[in-house]
């Protein structure tokens, strides 16, 4: 990581000093935000039994960046460089997002990684400009993939294919490297107790966004397939074909000073489409208390599972510094032999801008993830505090 990252400094360097020579527009950016939040939560046991903890933190937000654009003729691209979540300080510096595009005047073409097309965020600013992370937003990071964007606002787009919450392809490679490395999609050694899952098509994206008067509006269709196989000890495979879904829609209706934002969807095996897009849980079977969060398939019953939901939100602008945004969100995961597993998210918020570049956002918010699918309370959290943010 190191290495790749005094690479794309090194790169930036040699393109700022050789600009003027290759006529190439490079206009550098930054973003720098931190949080001071308190945080109650009441958690539970198995049999219901109810504990709290409650703490102050001050820390910088996972999503401060310092990045760079680039233009020359129809070609056109961004490296972004920011923070991991400080939750995961120990992985560094994070490639937020690093993509080249070309204009070929009927539409564009992008290569690259960025955020999936069916994102759609909040204005809420917890844990690190959360916006429903897990709560309605359909938010599940970055990956490599290729776009093609009409001027009419018609795309498709063709991801890295998911393989649900696992971090490799198959548990049968030797090393067992990180899912971004190419040798690691395969397997190459052979074990007698193995899980394969096996990829054969790209992860994709077909949508639409389009403007009408005031309102901002898009919607489209995922959808992934992929295959697992397991075996103990060279005993018969047991295979399992899981496909994937997701229909999306969200817009915005702007009628100054007020302002409406939506996002609902719908879909099967969603864990398994978007990684932990839809839910804050890990498990993709009923077998595991406190993760099994409903969003993937359950390999243990061969059940798919049904996800629905999505937030609204209102702006209203108070003055010319400062805006009041509120939001909820309702989230349900569900199959036929699993409790329902449900969870909600709610927020209010003063964007505040002390001056051109600086800007205070105090909220409060209250987040209850209900019952798991097996019937188990979850916690409550309720949250109050404030993100600072400088821009240049």
């Amino acid at each position: 990581m190191k290495k790749m990252n005094l690479g794309a400094m090194a790169l930036a360097g040699v393109l700022t000093c050789s600009a003027p020579a290759l006529a190439v527009d490079l206009n550098a950016y930054g973003n720098i935000k931190l949080g001071t939040f308190w945080t109650q939560n009441n958690f539970y046991n198995a049999a219901g039994d109810k504990r709290h903890d409650s703490d102050f933190s001050l820390d910088n937000f996972g999503d401060s960046f310092v990045g760079v654009k680039v233009k020359e003729g129809e070609y056109s691209g961004v490296a972004e460089l920011g923070l991991y979540n400080p939750k995961a300080y120990s992985k560094g510096v994070e490639v937020r997002l690093l993509f080249a595009e070309w204009d070929f005047g009927q539409g564009k073409l992008r290569i690259g990684k960025t955020p999936s097309p069916y994102v759609f965020r909040s204005q809420q600013v917890w844990d690190s400009d959360g916006g429903f992370n897990g709560y309605g937003s359909l938010w599940d990071g970055r990956y490599a993939n290729i776009k093609v964007t009409m001027n009419n606002g018609l795309y498709v787009t063709a991801m890295q294919p998911r393989v649900g919450n696992q971090a490799n392809n198959t548990t049968n490679v030797s090393p067992n490297a990180d899912v971004t490395a190419a040798y690691s999609q395969t397997g190459n050694s052979y074990q007698t107790t193995y899980t394969d899952y096996d990829t054969m098509l790209p992860k994709m994206v077909v949508g639409y966004e389009g403007k009408l008067d005031n309102w901002s509006y898009g919607g489209g269709v995922a959808g992934n397939m992929y295959k697992v196989t397991s075996s103990v000890n060279d005993s018969t495979p047991i295979k399992h074909d899981i496909y994937s879904y997701l229909a999306f829609f969200h817009g915005k209706v702007d009628l100054a000073p007020l302002e409406f934002s939506y996002n609902v969807f719908a879909g099967q095996n969603t864990g398994d489409l978007m990684s932990t897009a839809t839910g804050n849980g890990t498990g993709n079977t009923l077998a595991n208390p406190g993760q099994a969060n409903g969003a993937y398939y359950d390999v243990l019953h061969g059940k798919n599972s049904h996800t629905y939901g999505g937030f609204g939100q209102l702006g209203y602008r108070v003055t010319d510094r400062a805006t009041l945004y509120t939001g909820a969100s309702y989230v349900v995961d569900d199959n036929s032999i699993a409790h329902t597993d449900a969870r909600m998210a709610s927020f209010v918020n003063v964007n505040y801008a002390v001056g051109k570049h600086f800007n205070i956002v105090p909220e409060v918010d209250y987040i209850n993830d209900f019952k798991n699918s097996l019937g188990q309370k979850e916690p409550r959290s309720l949250i109050a505090g404030a993100k600072w943010q400088m821009s240049f």
